[in-house]
C-alpha cells in the first residue's frame, strides 16, 4: 500500500475516533489539514493518555513488566515498608509475598498484621489462613477461620467457607466436610462450592445425589449471563464430564 494511502487510513481512523469519543470538533481538522504532524499529535496527546487509564491495557502492561522483572514489585512493596512501616504498606508485601509463593514469609507478615491496629481483623485472619492453605497446614487454616469467627460472629465470607469445608476435606474429615460442603453449596457466588460438594459425594459412593447436584450447576448456568457462563467454564466443564461418567455407572 503507497505511504500516501496509509497515511490517509491514519488520519480518516484519527478524524473517527474523535467523534466517537466526544473529543473537540477542531481535532479533525488538525489530523486532516496537517498531514503526518496532526496525527502524531493527536495520537501523543488525546490517544496515548487515554490508552494509558484503560485497565486492559494497565492489566497487560503490569503482566508484561511482571514477566520481564518477577521481583519488581516485591522490591517495591520492601521499599515503601522501609519508608514507612504501615499496616497498609505490611500488609501490601505479605499480599506479594503470598503471590510470590513465598509462603513463610507472607505467613510471618500476616501475623504481624495482627497485632496493634489489625488485631482481630477478620480480612487478614482469611489472608493468613489461605497462606496457611496454600503451604498445606491444613488443621492452622481451620484454627485461624474458627479464631476470626469467634472474634468477629457477624463476618461472613463465602470463600472463607469454601476453605474451611476444602479444610476439612484434606484433613480426611469427610463426615464434617459435606456438611460444611452443603451449606457453601447453598451459598456460594459461583459454581466452585457445589462442584467440590458433588465430587466429594462422588468419592464417598453417594451417586445419585451428586449426579443432582452436578445438573443443577449445568442447568443454572444455561441461564445465566455469557459473563457468568465464561468466569463458570472450567466448573461446568467438570459437572459434564462427571455426569456422562456417571451416567455409565448408574446405567
Amino acid at each position: 500500500m503507497p505511504i500516501i494511502g496509509l497515511a490517509f487510513i491514519i488520519q480518516l481512523a484519527f478524524a473517527i475516533h474523535v467523534v466517537k469519543s466526544g473529543k473537540e470538533i477542531y481535532w479533525i481538522y488538525i489530523i486532516m489539514f496537517i498531514p503526518g504532524i496532526g496525527a502524531a499529535i493527536y495520537f501523543f496527546t488525546q490517544v496515548l493518555p487515554d490508552l494509558g487509564q484503560s485497565r486492559t491495557v494497565h492489566t497487560a502492561k503490569n503482566s508484561l513488566l511482571k514477566a520481564i522483572d518477577p521481583q519488581r514489585e516485591l522490591r517495591k512493596k520492601k521499599e515503601q515498608l522501609a519508608l514507612a512501616n504501615t499496616l497498609d504498606n505490611k500488609l501490601k508485601l505479605a499480599e506479594e509475598c503470598y503471590q510470590a509463593n513465598m509462603l513463610d514469609d507472607a505467613i510471618e507478615l500476616f501475623q504481624s498484621c495482627l497485632t496493634g491496629l489489625g488485631e482481630g481483623d477478620p480480612d487478614i485472619m482469611v489472608k493468613l489462613s489461605q497462606a496457611y492453605f496454600a503451604r498445606e497446614d491444613y488443621q492452622l487454616t481451620i484454627q485461624t477461620l474458627d479464631e476470626a469467627t469467634e472474634k468477629n460472629p457477624s463476618y461472613n465470607s463465602a470463600d472463607a467457607h469454601l476453605m474451611y469445608a476444602r479444610s476439612l476435606e484434606k484433613l480426611n474429615k469427610t463426615k464434617l466436610a459435606l456438611s460444611e460442603y452443603e451449606v457453601v453449596s447453598e451459598n456460594y457466588p459461583g459454581e466452585e462450592g457445589r462442584i467440590r460438594y458433588a465430587l466429594l459425594l462422588v468419592k464417598e459412593q453417594q451417586l445419585e445425589k451428586a449426579k443432582e447436584i452436578f445438573e443443577q450447576s449445568i442447568n443454572r448456568s444455561k441461564l445465566a449471563p455469557k459473563f457468568y457462563q465464561k468466569k463458570e467454564k472450567h466448573w461446568i466443564k467438570i459437572a459434564k464430564s462427571q455426569i456422562k461418567e456417571l451416567n455409565e455407572k448408574l446405567s
